[in-house]
């Protein structure tokens, strides 16, 4: 028993010197309790606002009221925009949802009686989740909007003086027309009493539940109009290759650690080579293992599972750049752990919150916002962005310029780091 004990506590003072080790033993997962609690602090209360393009094409006193009731109403965040350029953002991932009103919504949202008033919804094929909050925010907007017109016996008066003079125009006498103007006055009536007798919102519920849903809502995704993801599997190959990148930068930064501490790095520097060439053919070998293989999966995706790219030379600039950053990456990583174990944990332990971060496991409009302005320290963010624009969002080549010189940035920046600090022996 004695030995057992003599060489467990051998196995733990093993893990107490490997400081790295012990670190993502013990402190670790107590900082992603912390990351996670953070992340999502606030879903108790709702997911953080989401991104939402509105394009008020009726600009009336009514959809105006609308709009400034939705702003109020919070869990979304508005931005008015022209139809074409509300489009464009929800195209290029910078806007989940397009939101739009068209002419004669305002005087439907006036007149219940009349019409139901519509908009409709056009929403970013990945973001069907946010679509559906944004439906919810909307159908509550309306339903606020319409109590309140019911409450207001001004506005309920003038509303159904227009309707009278309509009916009175254009319809035969007939016991339906009367019918129907007995129901105008009736609702008149009811309006100046709830105004005068101050009731709350469930006397107004009780008169507008009568008419039935307060809001007609469209939804179409933006590849009806724009070109979007073919299928499914359009959306879900570029996370498959994210991951390829990140398991290679892993592997061979723990390769790097394992030569390292076995002493084969030294023992290939006594060799007729330079630093130089050891260090070019660990970033070659890195990054050709990462580009082939990223390949040959969006070539599986293409040729089986019909993911259509909308450039193929974009793909293929794309597929570079990110090869080179997370070569980069994977030089980096190797300089920081003694050993193999410790250069797996922090390959992980970093991979993990940054894919987060970067949009790869968790949609971006769940996070705080601060967390969502940090996420653009991620190199999987801009990796995600830069594939996805070549395969279904259809960058263009300057706006593949913004991804792509990040992720060439990320990993020269890095690999020089790595190389600089490279120890060729334990110790």
């Amino acid at each position: 028993m004695s030995k057992i004990v003599a060489m467990a506590a051998k196995d733990i003072w093993i893990l107490f010197r490997d400081k790295l080790g012990f670190f993502f033993t013990v402190f670790f997962p107590l900082m992603m309790a912390i990351f996670f609690g953070a992340m999502f602090a606030n879903l108790s209360r709702g997911p953080a606002n989401i991104p939402v393009a509105l394009v008020d094409e009726d600009r009336t006193a009514g959809s105006e009221r609308f709009v400034t009731r939705l702003e109020a109403a919070g869990g979304l965040e508005l931005e008015q925009l022209p139809r074409e350029q509300a489009l464009e953002q929800v195209r290029r991932g910078q806007t989940a949802v397009m939101v739009t009103l068209s002419p004669g919504f305002g005087a439907a949202m006036d007149n219940p009686f009349q019409t139901t008033p519509r908009v409709e919804l056009a929403v970013d094929p990945t973001q069907f989740a946010a679509a559906g909050m944004t439906r919810g925010i909307l159908l509550e907007t309306a339903g606020a909007e319409l109590q309140a017109l019911m409450a207001d016996s001004a506005r309920i008066q003038a509303t159904n003086d227009r309707n009278r003079r309509l009916i009175e125009q254009f319809t035969p006498p007939s016991a339906a027309r009367d019918d129907f103007l007995t129901f105008i006055e009736l609702s008149s009536r009811v309006s100046t009493l709830v105004e005068q007798l101050g009731l709350d919102g469930n006397a107004t519920n009780a008169v507008t539940g009568g008419f039935g849903p307060p809001l007609e809502i469209g939804q179409t995704e933006v590849q009806a109009e724009r070109r979007g993801p073919t299928n499914s599997y359009a959306s879900s190959f570029p996370q498959a290759m994210l991951w390829v990148l990140i398991g290679g930068s892993v592997s061979f930064s723990m390769s790097i650690a394992i030569e390292r501490s076995r002493g084969t790095l030294m023992r290939l520097l006594v060799s007729p080579i330079t630093t130089r060439h050891l260090l070019a053919a660990k970033g070659l070998a890195c990054l050709t293992t990462t580009l082939v293989t990223s390949t040959a999966l969006i070539t599986l995706g293409i040729t089986v599972f019909r993911v259509k790219p909308t450039s193929y030379p974009l793909l293929a600039l794309a597929l570079l750049c990110a090869s080179i950053c997370f070569c980069g990456i994977m030089m980096a990583l190797s300089v920081i752990g003694k050993t193999e174990q410790a250069a797996a944990g922090v390959g992980w332990g970093l991979a993990l919150p940054f894919s987060m971060l970067g949009g790869g496991m968790v949609p971006l409009f769940l996070m705080p916002e601060w967390m969502q302005r940090l996420g653009n320290i991620s190199p999987m963010k801009w990796t995600l962005m830069a594939y996805e624009g070549a395969i279904w969002r259809g960058f263009t080549l300057t706006e593949m310029l913004l991804p792509c010189a990040v992720l060439l940035t990320i990993g020269v920046v890095a690999f020089a780091i790595g190389a600089r600090n490279l120890r060729w022996h334990t110790g």
